[in-house]
């Protein structure tokens, strides 16, 4: 294996393809979370709640990939709307679970209907099976690399 002796410049190198592939990803989500007056954050953790069901704030944070004082903003912003509500977890009464109103919900059913039309767009210009694979080798990516430093 051949050491790196050079920096590439920036829009060659992997963090810049990688940001340049999430932004193309997303803008055409972006329109339909407008509508709503959802933040692309917040769209993460209502999309977390809503697969999940209640979860707690950290559950939140690292399933939503997102750092732990945002999720906290997030939540008061998305309970001041009257998207999520905090209960109690039933098995431990320290823990404050978070789950979707019937209002959040709704908002996350039509959102998703928007995103699934997107994703077979994608994949009819990419290929799904293409798409898959490049899911696979990310994530792959990811756990090769988690911990360096």
């Amino acid at each position: 294996m051949s050491a790196i002796r050079k920096l590439p410049p920036f829009e060659q190198s992997l963090a810049a393809i990688v940001l340049g592939a999430k932004e193309s990803i997303i803008a055409p989500m972006r329109p339909k979370l407008r509508e709503f007056n959802i933040t692309e954050p917040q769209w993460r953790v209502m999309r977390v709640i809503n697969d999940r069901g209640a979860t707690d704030a950290t559950g939140l944070a690292e399933v939503g990939l997102l750092h732990a004082p945002s999720v906290t903003r997030i939540l008061k912003e998305l309970e001041e709307r009257k998207l999520v509500v905090r209960e109690p977890d039933p098995n431990d009464r320290r823990r404050t679970m978070i789950a979707l109103t019937p209002e959040g919900r709704e908002i996350v059913k039509v959102v998703s209907r928007h995103v699934m039309r997107i994703l077979r767009e994608y994949g009819d210009r990419f290929g799904s099976q293409r798409l898959e694979k490049l899911g696979n080798e990310l994530r792959a990516l990811s756990a090769a690399i988690k911990g360096v430093e």
